[in-house]
């Protein structure tokens, strides 16, 4: 038998969203793409960062090292000999801004270094958005001393120096301490 054919027999059955629902999904769109893109961003400039940081501790190392590596003293013979220890800075014919002039580490106290150079006096050119200073205290002898320090002072003089090299850049600072005994 051929059916009859009514009103609700010939249904659109094809698959498909309506205009409604379209512009529903476009609307929560709009407002999820804003959240979404700041979440990824946020995300891409820690690599960033942390390449800056890690250019920061480089030339952090690299300047406490030059520091460590001159004599104690001025006035030091033998390590561990220095009758008249030398004022904080530098000595007679140094200059701050000549590097290779300084030769103990007292003698970079007060050293700003912007932008960076190598101890040779050379502009470092990678790292121009990057500047320094250099701080040394004999230890103990600023209110502000940890503890450890405090007791270094009383037990052994002023045979201890304290070194802080400040690396500086637009997004941050890094310090690094080191203390040296004349030995």
């Amino acid at each position: 038998m051929i059916g009859k054919r009514g009103k609700n027999s010939l249904k659109n059955t094809a698959g498909g969203f309506t205009l409604l629902e379209i512009l529903l999904s476009l609307a929560i769109f709009a407002v999820a793409l804003p959240i979404l893109s700041s979440l990824f961003s946020g995300g891409m400039k820690q690599p960033a960062i942390a390449r800056e940081q890690a250019k920061a501790v480089f030339l952090a190392q690299e300047l406490m090292e030059e520091v460590l590596t001159q004599k104690w003293d001025e006035n030091a013979t033998p390590p561990g000999h220095t009758n008249n220890p030398s004022v904080i800075g530098t000595d007679s014919g140094e200059t701050a801004s000549v590097r290779s002039s300084l030769d103990d580490i007292d003698d970079y106290d007060g050293l700003v270094d912007n932008p960076m150079h190598s101890a040779d006096g050379a502009t470092l050119t990678t790292f121009q958005t990057f500047w320094s200073q250099v701080q040394v205290n004999y230890v103990g002898s600023d209110a502000s001393s940890p503890d450890f320090e405090t007791f270094l002072a009383k037990n052994a003089g002023s045979e201890f120096k304290r070194v802080d090299v400040t690396v500086n850049w637009a997004e941050g600072r890094l310090t690094l301490t080191s203390v040296r005994g004349n030995f």
